[in-house]
């Protein structure tokens, strides 16, 4: 029969050739039994014919476990060199524990025994956390030599120097056992890509600097090839990278805030005085309790129109203006008023020295 044929004896005209080129092929996954009857149906297939399959599939012998036959297998023995080959040589026995059963010839990674593989392991994370260790030491050295040289936090060639600086460390860091030309070659391939990216040589100067000095002093304290204990090297290794050092950014910032919350705690102490100077003098009145109330907002905006413009500027003079052109409620002395602004003013103007200087810009 054709698969025409077949789509006609099915029922299914269009869709039904394609679904017996498929399950002719073997393209159908997960066909449901309503459908392979349908199909034998149409083939007119009985059960003398399906036991024929049947018969004939299951006499097909099961292949071997891939896993199995590799256990099974000889280990394989390294590879020769060509003029071994050549003298017909036969290639030399190698230790099993040396070599990779997947990769003939190849070498494991950590060779010997489990428990030598174990332990070069730990080796490992030891070292890398000990490099972990060196650098959260180094941002410290870079931090103190960016502030010598009076980089400011808020510029952005600090943010530049100090990455050079890190990329400069790496490389000492890196090539301590090689040679010298190594190391020179590094450094040059630095100082070639400083330029191409258009840093200024003063800031690539600097940079090489402070990252040679804090590897010079690393150097002479012996701490190069230190290595922390098993499970404090685990625990920094647990933590992501960008966590484990605290850099001359973050540095900067708490710095920053540090300030900031200073000044803030400063300019509060002093923002009461002038606030109680108008204050005093609004209870001297002898008022009412809801009189007493608006003269106490009258003080408190006395003491923001201080605190927020400096003496004999034209910001000052307007405030001032406002003050007097405000439409006051008619319970309130406009003389009193008066005294309440300038006593704010006065006690304010005498404190302004004593304020701490005002932080500055947010580093970047």
């Amino acid at each position: 029969m054709s698969q025409e044929a077949v789509a006609e004896a099915m029922g299914r005209p269009k869709a039904g050739e394609r679904l017996a080129r498929r399950l002719e092929r073997g393209g159908v996954e997960g066909a449901s039994l309503a459908t392979l009857v349908e199909y034998l149906r149409a083939i007119r297939a009985g059960f003398g014919d399906l036991k024929e399959v049947l018969d004939r599939y299951t006499s097909i012998p099961i292949p071997e476990s891939q896993r199995k036959r590799a256990a099974e297998a000889p280990m394989p023995r390294a590879q020769m060199s060509a003029r071994a080959w050549e003298n017909g040589d036969s290639p030399p026995e190698r230790s099993d524990a040396r070599y990779s059963p997947r990769f003939p010839g190849k070498r494991q990674p950590f060779g010997g025994a489990p428990g030598r593989q174990e332990e070069l392991r730990v080796l490992r994370i030891r070292r890398r956390a000990g490099y972990w260790a060196l650098r959260r030491l180094f941002e410290y050295y870079l931090h103190a030599g960016l502030n010598s040289v009076a980089i400011p936090p808020c510029m952005k060639y600090r943010r530049v120097t100090a990455a050079h600086s890190r990329r400069v460390f790496n490389a000492l860091y890196r090539t301590h056992r090689a040679k010298a030309a190594r190391r020179a070659e590094r450094l040059a391939r630095l100082r070639t890509s400083a330029e191409k990216h258009a840093i200024e040589s003063a800031f690539v100067e600097c940079a090489e600097a402070i990252a040679e000095f804090a590897y010079s002093e690393m150097c002479e304290h012996d701490e190069i090839g230190w290595m922390p204990p098993e499970a404090e090297a685990r625990a920094v290794m647990a933590v992501k990278p960008k966590h484990r050092v605290v850099t001359d950014f973050q540095m900067c910032l708490a710095e920053w805030a540090e300030v900031v919350s200073r000044y803030n705690a400063a300019l509060m102490v002093i923002y009461e005085r002038p606030h109680r100077a108008a204050l005093d003098i609004a209870e001297s009145a002898g008022s009412d309790a809801r009189t007493r109330l608006r003269y106490r907002g009258a003080a408190l905006r006395a003491a923001n129109i201080a605190r927020t413009t400096a003496p004999d500027t034209p910001r000052r003079a307007k405030s001032i203006s406002d003050w007097r052109a405000t439409g006051w409620p008619e319970e309130l002395d406009r003389g009193l008023l008066e005294r309440m602004l300038a006593a704010a003013l006065t006690t304010w103007d005498a404190l302004l020295p004593t304020l701490p200087p005002a932080p500055g810009p947010r580093p970047v």
